[in-house]
């Protein structure tokens, strides 16, 4: 082997080590976790707007250092959770979510200026909150629930 080839063989070798340590990571970042493991915070808004025997399935990932949970109930719902059990979404897929998880003035609003549709998507980020109808739109509201635009 002339020195060419060694230079060449141990590129590859680092480039295959460094894809393994990815792929390694990667996996290790997410697993599959049973509900008492969930926290006390997301256990209770289960509780309360659903069933927890519907519970398909949850995931819990890291993110950032701190774990985030994902629930995936029989019904094809999916609720995110961060790592204290704050709700961060909620995906009902095409029915409603429950009137009670989303604040009255967004349901009020949605009510007055969509009244043929309803909220099938709720999200809450740093600085504001989206809600996804049924009809595909996407509205965005401030954290006090002020409307704010419609998302493209």
């Amino acid at each position: 082997m002339n020195l060419k080839t060694t230079k060449k063989m141990k590129k590859l070798i680092a480039l295959m080590a460094t894809i393994m340590i990815t792929m390694t990571a990667c996996a290790d970042r997410q697993e599959l976790v049973e509900y008492s493991e969930l926290p006390a915070l997301a256990q209770s808004f289960i509780q309360k707007h659903f069933n927890a025997a519907d519970v398909s399935f949850i995931e819990r990932e890291k993110e950032g250092g701190r774990y985030e949970y994902n629930v995936y109930l029989k019904n094809s719902v999916k609720i995110e959770f961060n790592y204290q059990g704050n709700l961060q979404s909620i995906d009902c897929n095409r029915s409603p979510v429950p009137d009670d998880i989303i604040p009255s003035i967004i349901l009020d609003y949605v009510a007055l200026h969509y009244p043929n549709a309803f909220i099938v998507e709720y999200s809450i980020g740093y600085r504001r909150l989206k809600v996804g109808l049924n009809n595909d739109w996407e509205l965005v509201f401030d954290l006090d629930g002020n409307f704010i635009g419609v998302d493209d």
